[in-house]
């Protein structure tokens, strides 16, 4: 745990004013630790569900960071990441004729919901759900690691 220490009101006040104004790098960094521990997580839960067939799935999860339009109420740019599969995963014969291509966000989906004669496996919700302590310590020791760089 951050330790938080000032020696007069005015200290106190610059120090709640650093906290409040956490840089987009810092915000990013934070984020970035967490997603990292969610992916993981999402490959370790790919590995125990599924078999051979969805190899591809396996190394697919990546992290998106992605910027908001600011809808928070302050008109500052919301950041967040995404945590799903991503790529190609194979190609199929349309019923309209010619070919598609499933994505490995179209079969994790399938597999996490069910749907085309799958049930519903909640492959990525027992992920989320099983490490989002691991997560949250992974974000917090980034943002202790910025509160120290700042002094606080």
């Amino acid at each position: 745990m951050a330790r938080f220490s000032c020696n007069d009101i005015d200290g106190f006040v610059l120090s709640m004013e650093e906290i409040a104004m956490l840089d987009d790098d810092a915000v990013t960094s934070i984020l970035s630790a967490g997603a990292e521990v969610i992916r993981q997580a999402h490959v370790d839960s790919i590995n125990r569900h599924f078999d051979k067939r969805t190899a591809k799935l396996i190394g697919s999860p990546k992290v998106h960071m992605k910027v908001g339009s600011g809808r928070n109420g302050h008109g500052a740019k919301e950041r967040y990441a995404l945590v799903y599969p991503a790529g190609e995963h194979h190609k199929f014969n349309a019923k309209s004729g010619g070919t598609g291509t499933a994505t490995n966000a179209d079969l994790g989906f399938v597999h996490e919901f069910g749907g085309h004669g799958n049930e519903a496996a909640g492959w990525m919700r027992e992920a989320n759900e099983r490490d989002a302590d691991a997560m949250v310590e992974a974000e917090e020791k980034v943002y202790d690691t910025w509160l120290k760089s700042k002094n606080l």
